[in-house]
């Protein structure tokens, strides 16, 4: 009678056969692992996906070790009375983004100061700002995917279509 089984021993068994510093140091890192396998994982979907219409009021490079472009985009007010506020207080119609392609980061330089922009957005469930490879993408949840001028504000030479060339 023949065995057509193999003498391998399981993965289980090889765990066990391990010194107890290694059997520690991969217990450590299975789940830096899986961690960051399922940030990666979860950044490749998206939440919602829309546009936001404003005046763009501030692009910066941030960082230390994780380089990103922020910005900030002032959108009118709703609300002329104070009936939406609690206790007076000011409302915060700011759309806080990051920039991760280069193509719109481009596009989003040759805006002129004080121009009504309208920004497609990807809203993802998190940010990824941590100072690791494929994880310093964007410090908000929110990545523009796309830049044109607002309906009432189009300066000659620039396209209403990001798309089409100049």
């Amino acid at each position: 009678m023949s065995s057509t089984s193999t003498n391998t021993p399981s993965l289980f068994h090889r765990f066990w056969a391990l010194s107890w510093k290694m059997k520690l140091l991969s217990l450590a890192l299975v789940p830096v692992v899986l961690l960051y396998a399922g940030a990666l994982l979860l950044s490749l979907f998206n939440y919602a996906v829309g546009e936001r219409t404003g005046v763009l009021s501030k692009i910066s490079t941030k960082g230390v070790a994780c380089w990103t472009m922020e910005g900030e985009l002032a959108q009118p007010s709703f609300s002329k009375s104070g009936a939406l506020r609690s206790g007076n207080a000011p409302i915060d119609n700011t759309f806080y983004f990051s920039v991760p392609n280069p193509n719109v980061r481009d596009q989003l330089a040759a805006v002129p100061p004080g121009a009504s922009v309208s920004l497609q957005y990807e809203q993802k469930l998190f940010a990824l700002d941590l100072p690791l490879p494929l994880l310093c993408r964007r410090r908000t949840q929110y990545e523009i995917t796309g830049v044109r001028f607002a309906p009432a504000y189009q300066p000659e030479g620039f396209p209403v279509n990001p798309n089409e060339p100049r």
